[in-house]
């Protein structure tokens, strides 16, 4: 459905469910579903707050009046076959969603969270940087010779 880059720190190999933070259009942003799946909540649950959320989202205005995209929709196939509905979200729309979160492990997946999200972005920082392209560049160079 999406093009999403494995760029992300994963628990397992092979299982985009256990990846928490993904790169997608050069953004860092996790699922409902990955949300739904280590908050331990129903993924029906999650999207209804996320909804909620975006019910409330005239309230989100930033100092330049506009509503920040926190949450993209989109569709995933599950293993039934079937096609759901699904968010992606940005770490904004992760912190207001889970902010409200509790239970055994719902702090330790918050920082978990919190901290892979910093490392993509520093990883998606770096890639636009002049010193990483020059490298990228040459080693195509090296290696297509």
């Amino acid at each position: 459905m999406f093009a999403i880059t494995r760029m992300a720190v994963r628990r397992r190999k092979g299982n985009y469910m256990n990846e928490l933070v993904i790169s997608r259009n050069q953004k860092a942003v996790c699922s409902s579903l990955q949300v739904a799946e280590k908050f331990r909540k129903r993924h029906d649950n999650v999207m209804r707050d996320i909804e909620k959320l975006l019910v409330d989202s005239s309230k989100l205005r930033n100092e330049n009046g506009e509503i920040p995209v926190m949450f993209q929709k989109a569709k995933y196939k599950a293993e039934n076959g079937q096609v759901y509905e699904m968010y992606y979200m940005n770490r904004d729309g992760f912190s207001l969603l889970v902010m409200g979160f509790n239970g055994k492990n719902a702090l330790e997946w918050k920082i978990k969270y919190i901290g892979v999200f910093n490392q993509i972005e520093r990883l998606l920082t770096e890639k636009q940087s002049l010193p990483w392209q020059e490298s990228r560049s040459l080693s195509k160079q090296i290696h297509n010779t």
